[in-house]
């Protein structure tokens, strides 16, 4: 099984988060307050976790901590990484709330 890192498609991502919530999961990579490289995954687009994601990226966001995000697609032929727009990822979280 193969898969690609896809950047600039999170347009793709964003219109099916709930359509397909267990095969979309998320990994946020990150430098902490210390300088040191971390990360933190969210296992599927469940709505507990899409709102844990959410707080996490605000809390980042906030704190202005450089990070890269990532969705990745489990699909039935590849496992694709998608890398996320801050912007663009927060905005579609929110309006999922409403």
């Amino acid at each position: 099984m193969g898969g690609h890192v896809r950047v600039g498609e999170e347009d793709e991502v964003l219109g099916n988060i709930r359509r397909l919530p267990q095969d979309i999961w998320w990994i946020v990579v990150y430098i902490d307050d210390n300088g040191d490289l971390k990360y933190r995954y969210f296992l599927s687009s469940a709505k507990a976790n899409l709102k844990s994601l959410k707080e996490f990226l605000e809390d980042l966001k906030e704190r202005n901590t450089k990070m890269l995000i990532f969705a990745v697609w489990h699909g039935m032929r590849r496992t694709d990484a998608f890398l996320m727009n801050l912007d663009k990822l927060l905005h579609a979280l929110k309006e999922g709330e409403k």
